[in-house]
C-alpha cells in the first residue's frame, strides 16, 4: 500500500510539471542557425527560395576554384608549348674583338649574322665579316669592304629524323592534349564532390521538415492527452508516454538540424561569386528535393570507352615515352654535320647590266664547305637508353590494361549496386504507403477504445523512420548515378 501510494504521489508531481509545460515552447525556430550572408554573397542570382540542383550545378562550373585550376593545367600547357617553339626562333648574333699593343693594331674583327632553325633540321645563315690588323690571322683575312656569307647546316646522321628540339616540341603538343585531358579529370571529381554535397543538403532539408512535423506532431497529441487526463478521460500514465514522445522527437530535431548546418555548409563551400570569393547560402534558400529530378535525364555509361580521361592519361605518357625512344635511337646512327656557305664581297651588282653575287657560282668559287663524323664506338649509351625507353612503354601497355580492369570492376560494382538501389526505392515506397496505413488504422481502433496510445506512439516512429530512409535512398541514387559518372570519365551533365 505505501509503495502504492508512493508511485500515485510521483504520478501527481509529474504531471503538475508538465502541465506547467507549453508544448509551443519546445518548438525550434531554424532562424536560431541561419547564416549571415555575406555582402557578396550574389543574393541577386539566390532570389529563389529553391536552388535548383542545374543551377547549382552551373555555378560550380563556372566559378569554384578547382574549376579554374583545371582551366589553367591547358594555359600551362600552352606556356610550355610556346617556350619549346622557342628552339626554333630566329637568332642573332655578333661578335667583335679589338687589339691594339705599342702603338699597333694588332686585329679589329667584326662578325655578326642571323640563324634560322627549322623543322627538318636544316638550319639557315647569313652573316657579315669584316677583319682588320697587322697580326690578323691569314684565314680570317677579308676584302676592305667584308665578305658576305649566306648557307645552311644540316645533320645527316643522328638527328636527321629527330632532335632535342623537335622532340621538347612535339611533346609539348602531346602536353596540351594531356593539359586538356586533365582538365576533364579534375573536373570530373569536382562534379563528383559538388553532387554528393548538394543531394546531402537534399536529404538533410527532408529529414529536418519530417523531424518538424514528427515534434508538431507530438506536441499536439500530448496537448490533446493532457486535456483527457484533466476530464477523466485517460490514465496518469498517458501523459508520461506523450510527453516522453515530445522529448524523444525534440531530441531528433535537435539532430536533424545540427545534420543541415552541416550540409549546407559543405554545400555553400562549392559556390563561388565570379570575383573569387566564398559564397554563404542565405537562410531562405533550399535545395530541390531529389525526387523531383527525373534520373533518366542523366546518361549512364554501361562500359569503359579507350577515350576514358584517366586511360588517356596514361596513353599521353605512353606517347611521350616514344619520343624519348626516337630520340635515343638516332644516337645509334653516327652523327654526321654538313655545313656550306656562299660567300661574296658584295651581294648587289656594281652596275646596272651586273649580276647578283657578281656572277658567282655556287660550288665553283668563293665558298667554304665542311664535314664532321663523329661515333662512339660501343654505342653503350644509346643502346641502354632504347632499352630503358622500351621497358618504360612496355609498362605503360601493362598500366593501361590493369587501369581499364579496374575501371570496369568499379562500373559494373557501381551499375549493380544503382540497380539494387533502384529496388530499394520501389521497396521503401510501398512500405512508407504502408505505415500510412497502418497509422491511419491503429488511430481509428485508438478513437473506439480498441488500441492504446502507445501503439499509435509506435506506428508513427515507424512511419517517420521509413519517410527518412525513403527520401536517403532517393539521395544517394543521384549520388550513385554521379559516381557511376565519374567512374566512366563523364562529369558535368
Amino acid at each position: 500500500m505505501r509503495t502504492r501510494g508512493l508511485f500515485l504521489f510521483c504520478t501527481a508531481v509529474l504531471i503538475n510539471s508538465l502541465q506547467a509545460q507549453k508544448p509551443d515552447s519546445l518548438k525550434v525556430d531554424m532562424e536560431d542557425y541561419a547564416y549571415v550572408a555575406p555582402p557578396d554573397s550574389m543574393l541577386s542570382m539566390l532570389t529563389d527560395s529553391i536552388l535548383d540542383y542545374d543551377e547549382f550545378i552551373f555555378w560550380v562550373r563556372m566559378n569554384h576554384p578547382v574549376a579554374e585550376i583545371a582551366d589553367l593545367e591547358v594555359d600551362l600547357a600552352r606556356r610550355e608549348l610556346r617556350m619549346s617553339r622557342g628552339g626554333f626562333d630566329p637568332f642573332l648574333y655578333g661578335n667583335y674583338r679589338k687589339k691594339n699593343f705599342k702603338n699597333a693594331e694588332y686585329y679589329d674583327a667584326l662578325q655578326a649574322g642571323i640563324e634560322i632553325p627549322t623543322w627538318m633540321g636544316i638550319s639557315f645563315q647569313a652573316g657579315y665579316e669584316d677583319n682588320q690588323g697587322v697580326f690578323l690571322n691569314p684565314e680570317s683575312t677579308v676584302p676592305d669592304r667584308g665578305l658576305i656569307n649566306a648557307g645552311i647546316s644540316t645533320q645527316l646522321g643522328a638527328g636527321l629524323l629527330m632532335d632535342n628540339r623537335r622532340a621538347a616540341l612535339r611533346q609539348a603538343q602531346i602536353g596540351i592534349e594531356a593539359g586538356e585531358n586533365q582538365r576533364q579529370i579534375i573536373s570530373n571529381q569536382l562534379y563528383f564532390e559538388a553532387t554528393t554535397a548538394y543531394f546531402n543538403w537534399s536529404f538533410a532539408q527532408e529529414a529536418l521538415s519530417v523531424a518538424e512535423e514528427a515534434l508538431d506532431l507530438a506536441n499536439v497529441r500530448y496537448a490533446g492527452v493532457k486535456e483527457s487526463f484533466i476530464f477523466g478521460d485517460l490514465p496518469a500514465i498517458d501523459t508520461v508516454e506523450a510527453y516522453t514522445q515530445v522529448l524523444t522527437r525534440l531530441f531528433n530535431l535537435r539532430e536533424a538540424q545540427n545534420l543541415y548546418v552541416e550540409s549546407i555548409n559543405v554545400a555553400s563551400a562549392y559556390i563561388w561569386s565570379a570575383d573569387g570569393n566564398p559564397v554563404m547560402l542565405p537562410p531562405f534558400v533550399r535545395p530541390k528535393w531529389a525526387g523531383d529530378i527525373p534520373s533518366g535525364e542523366i546518361f549512364v555509361p554501361i562500359s569503359i570507352d579507350i577515350t576514358h580521361p584517366e586511360l588517356l592519361k596514361i596513353l599521353f605518357k605512353k606517347e611521350v615515352l616514344n619520343i624519348d625512344r626516337r630520340l635515343a635511337a638516332e644516337k645509334l646512327r653516327p652523327k654526321i654535320e654538313l655545313k656550306y656557305n656562299f660567300l661574296s664581297e658584295n651581294v648587289f651588282p656594281a652596275n646596272a647590266e651586273g649580276e647578283l653575287f657578281q656572277n658567282n657560282a655556287f660550288f665553283e668559287d668563293n665558298y667554304n664547305f665542311g664535314a664532321k663524323l663523329s661515333i662512339p664506338i660501343f654505342l653503350r649509351e644509346a643502346r641502354g637508353k632504347v632499352g630503358i625507353t622500351k621497358i618504360k612503354i612496355d609498362m605503360t601497355e601493362r598500366e593501361v590494361e590493369n587501369k581499364r580492369a579496374q575501371l570496369d570492376a568499379k562500373l559494373t560494382a557501381s551499375l549493380v549496386k544503382l540497380e539494387n538501389l533502384r529496388e530499394q526505392i520501389d521497396i521503401f515506397d510501398q512500405n512508407v504507403d504502408l505505415f500510412e496505413r497502418l497509422l491511419i488504422g491503429e488511430r481509428v481502433k485508438f478513437e473506439i477504445g480498441e488500441s492504446s496510445l502507445f501503439l499509435i506512439n509506435a506506428r508513427e516512429t515507424k512511419l517517420i523512420e521509413s519517410r527518412v530512409k525513403y527520401f536517403e535512398l532517393i539521395a544517394k541514387e543521384k549520388v550513385l548515378l554521379s559516381e557511376v559518372r565519374t567512374i566512366g570519365g563523364l562529369g558535368f551533365p
